[in-house]
């Protein structure tokens, strides 16, 4: 059961005690599962049939405590921990704001299903969330690259096959 409770953990990363098959879609991808996987779950854990899988519908299931992984949950977002599969490269952006940047990425890449579409996410909710003017550049493969930011906000990770440039520029 210890895999099942790992695997709520590193799909609901935001705390909401919900997962979309968008969510499933891009954890599975992430650990290179068939996307049948995806369906097989959505009739397993769905049980109201809503379209999303509730932590108590999940734990219901596997018999857990949707309490105690709650719990954990949050616990992880409190310590600020990096979410798992994230591996700095570059930058002089604080750990607290890794972080942030992080989990803003990770959302973006479950909520939409094009990648093309995701540097347009991060940096809207980037915009909104933190202030305006943040860039971001995804990248497959390898890449050289120089550019400006505001001091301390500048970060280079990689999740999975793609490279994340992600920084801000000070207002003028």
């Amino acid at each position: 059961m210890e895999a099942f409770k790992e695997a709520w953990l590193a799909i609901d990363v935001q705390g909401r005690g919900s997962i979309t098959s968008r969510d499933l879609s891009a954890y599975m991808k992430k650990q290179n599962y068939d996307d049948a996987f995806v369906n097989k779950w959505m009739r397993l854990f769905d049980q109201d049939n809503s379209g999303t899988i509730e932590v108590e519908e999940y734990c219901d299931v596997l018999g857990l405590n949707p309490k105690q992984i709650m719990s954990e949950v949050r616990s992880r977002i409190a310590t600020g921990s990096m979410p798992e599969g994230v591996e700095y490269i570059s930058g002089d952006m604080d750990l607290s704001w890794q972080i942030k940047i992080a989990n803003l990425t990770l959302e973006g890449l479950r909520t939409n299903q094009n990648m093309k579409d995701v540097p347009k996410w991060i940096k809207t909710q980037a915009d909104r969330q933190f202030n305006q003017l943040w860039h971001v550049v995804i990248v497959n493969g390898q890449f050289w690259c120089y550019f400006g930011h505001e001091p301390a906000y500048s970060f280079i990770f990689r999740y999975g096959k793609q490279i994340f440039i992600i920084f801000r520029t000070p207002f003028t």
